[in-house]
């Protein structure tokens, strides 16, 4: 598994491992990391938030501060979540190695290998992706001195950071501090939001390769070559198949079961926050577009605003096609040849459709399911608060 992790793995290992979220790593120096990256997104929160005790508070001040704080304290419950539920993490990574280990046949083995190529290649469009988007966020943002370069002016250009912080020093003279403050919080921002995202797809992903597998074995459990088999040793290995394929079904399904028991009340927490956060942003982006002519604020809330919907869309995404793996199991039971098998194998099929009719949803507290109808249901109650704040300026 060692040699898996390495190539299909790896890019998300070195990132939680640069986080210090990777559960196998324990030592002080990581403990150390934790608590200065979750003190450079606090520090970035407050500081922020400090911007009310020394400007005249109005709705418009508030909305604009609630536009970055939102986004940053989403990755700072994100961030505690993965550092508490370590021991989970580790937990559903061994399952993995587990289920790697389990299989031997080399179509299963090509199942679960492209779908972790899968995970692969998301990793890195994600990762270049956030990438990009940081080069652009700090070019903008000291796109004065740029312009003095190309178009200079009698004067130099001021430089300030685009969101509205307040360190109480002299602004002018420790602005390349605050900047450089700034500039890490985002990197770190963007850098947590993308990891912990492709984490989570990573286990989707496995648990639809493990439907998968179970979907072919049972496809393959009853074939015509196997019933022309003399009765006793016929229903021995028709029974053994299905045997099979029922234990790779239930192991998909305690992988599921064991990720909603471990998350399910933080990811609750988190998409309140993100509803709350999508509508702030929401507003402001209208705001700018209506009033304001500030490109860098411009672009950098459009950013924002893409980044929720882009992040609410590929969870439930991965939620829609995890339901439709499982409900793979039952079409393959269903379509294969039950009716030509013995009738004790029949009466064992007939329990394996009863549980495969079941839906596998990945469900967050028992009040959402992600999918893509969820996805439509985030969107619709962000824009119904997003019309209370229109409404109430």
């Amino acid at each position: 598994m060692h040699e898996i992790e390495e190539r299909y793995y790896q890019m998300n290992q070195n990132l939680l491992k640069l986080l210090g979220l990777w559960p196998y790593q324990q030592s002080y120096f990581t403990l150390i990391r934790k608590v200065l990256f979750l003190g450079i997104l606090s520090g970035y929160v407050i500081a922020q938030l400090l911007s009310f005790l020394t400007m005249q508070f109005s709705v418009s001040l508030l909305l604009k501060i609630l536009t970055y704080v939102g986004p940053t304290f989403f990755v700072i419950i994100k961030y505690c979540i993965f550092i508490i539920k370590a021991d989970n993490v580790k937990l559903l990574l061994e399952r993995i190695r587990d289920d790697w280990n389990l299989l031997k046949g080399k179509l299963e083995i090509d199942i679960i290998k492209k779908y972790a190529s899968s995970v692969r290649l998301i990793s890195m469009i994600a990762i270049i992706v956030c990438h990009f988007d940081i080069l652009c966020y700090i070019i903008l943002e000291h796109l004065p001195l740029l312009l003095d370069v190309i178009l200079p002016l009698n004067k130099s250009r001021t430089l300030k950071s685009i969101a509205i912080t307040e360190y109480f020093v002299t602004r002018e003279k420790y602005i390349w501090v605050t900047l450089l403050h700034e500039i890490i919080a985002i990197y770190i921002r963007v850098i947590t939001l993308c990891c912990t995202g492709i984490t989570m797809m990573m286990y989707i992903l496995h648990a639809c390769a493990l439907f998968k597998i179970a979907s072919c074995r049972i496809e393959n459990a009853i074939q015509e070559n196997v019933l022309a088999i003399p009765n006793p040793v016929k229903e021995y290995l028709l029974q053994q198949r299905i045997a099979h394929a029922v234990l790779i079904h239930r192991r998909a399904i305690a992988y599921v079961e064991l990720w909603i028991s471990s998350f399910t009340v933080t990811l609750t927490i988190l998409i309140l926050i993100g509803i709350c956060s999508l509508s702030v942003n929401l507003f402001h982006l209208f705001q700018v577009l209506t009033v304001s002519t500030d490109f860098v604020e411009l672009y950098a809330v459009f950013v924002s605003v893409v980044a929720h919907f882009s992040y609410m869309f590929v969870i439930n995404y991965g939620g829609e096609i995890m339901q439709n793996h499982g409900m793979q199991v039952f079409e393959a039971t269903y379509n294969g040849l039950w009716y030509a098998a013995p009738p004790r194998t029949q009466k064992l099929i007939l329990f394996v459709l009863q549980r495969a009719i079941v839906k596998v949803n990945l469900t967050c507290g028992h009040m959402f399911i992600a999918s893509l109808e969820g996805f439509l249901t985030l969107t619709s109650s962000a824009l119904s608060y997003f019309a209370v704040i229109y409404s109430t300026r």
